[in-house]
């Protein structure tokens, strides 16, 4: 039987995800996916894991896809999180 080891583990290096959504796929997500979608898209973005010059050509691809009502709401939540931004760079 073999013993648990009592050292740390060692933080693992995982490759940026990558984002190979085509226009059909995009296509069959339901507009909370969509919602979803850029969610995580942003997240990625913020955390450096997916460059501007990717993200920025998929997010304008799904914000097309986007109902009136949530395109507006996506516009509202990215208004917040820069206002967010921007209060905490200021309180640096």
């Amino acid at each position: 039987m073999a013993r648990a080891s009592q050292q740390a583990s060692k933080p693992v290096f995982h490759a940026p995800i990558r984002f190979d959504w085509t226009d059909e796929k995009l296509q069959t997500l339901s507009q909370e996916q969509l919602l979803n979608l850029l969610e995580n898209l942003d997240r990625q973005r913020a955390i450096g894991r997916i460059a501007e010059s990717v993200a920025g050509p998929i997010d304008q691809r799904i914000a097309s896809l986007l109902t009136v009502r949530n395109s507006t709401k996506r516009r509202k939540q990215l208004a917040l999180a820069m206002q967010l931004d921007a209060g905490a760079e200021g309180a640096h």
